[in-house]
């Protein structure tokens, strides 16, 4: 076995992927109503793919918890309607997308720094390197559509005057 014997998960591992499942459940949803709503071809394949990337990490945490035999999380109680009216626009739905992004790639390297099993590092790292992938892309579409701003820059050379 590439990574040893396997032992059972311990709480704190199922706790970190119980909360994937969870937060992806989520993502999913999100990225459902944001791709349903959003007009230009472009966005609403990227949430698209958000959703089935969403779907692919859910599907593959609740293995790992399967063979465990742990019963995987029930899908929350809310639903998608089928209104096509945006609530916001690309552009927040786009930013909104980006910052969730950044907080799953946390709460991978969260998880990955908690677990003691090799196996579920490697798929939570995994599960980030596919979370960053999907975030660039995005910060590529709102690079091109002029939606993502350059931050304010620090002035290094006006800090080594002030130390002087």
């Amino acid at each position: 076995m590439l990574f040893g014997d396997r032992r059972p998960i311990n709480i704190v591992e199922f706790g970190i992927l119980y909360h994937g499942v969870e937060t992806n459940i989520t993502g999913m949803q999100l990225m459902t109503g944001f791709a349903q709503c959003a007009k230009d071809k472009e966005v609403k394949n990227y949430f698209i793919k958000g959703k089935e990337l969403s779907k692919e990490i859910i599907n593959e945490t609740e293995q790992i918890l399967l063979q465990n035999d742990i019963q995987p999380p029930a899908t929350p109680g809310g639903t998608i309607t089928s209104s096509q009216d945006a609530p916001f626009s690309e552009r927040l739905m786009m930013y909104c997308t980006y910052l969730l992004c950044n907080f799953s790639i946390g709460g991978h390297g969260f998880g990955t720094g908690f677990s003691l099993r090799k196996d579920l590092n490697a798929k939570l790292m995994t599960f980030g390197k596919d979370t960053y992938e999907y975030m660039r892309e995005g910060v590529s579409i709102m690079i091109s559509n002029g939606w993502l701003e350059e931050p304010p820059r620090m002035d290094v050379n006006s800090l080594d005057k002030n130390n002087n």
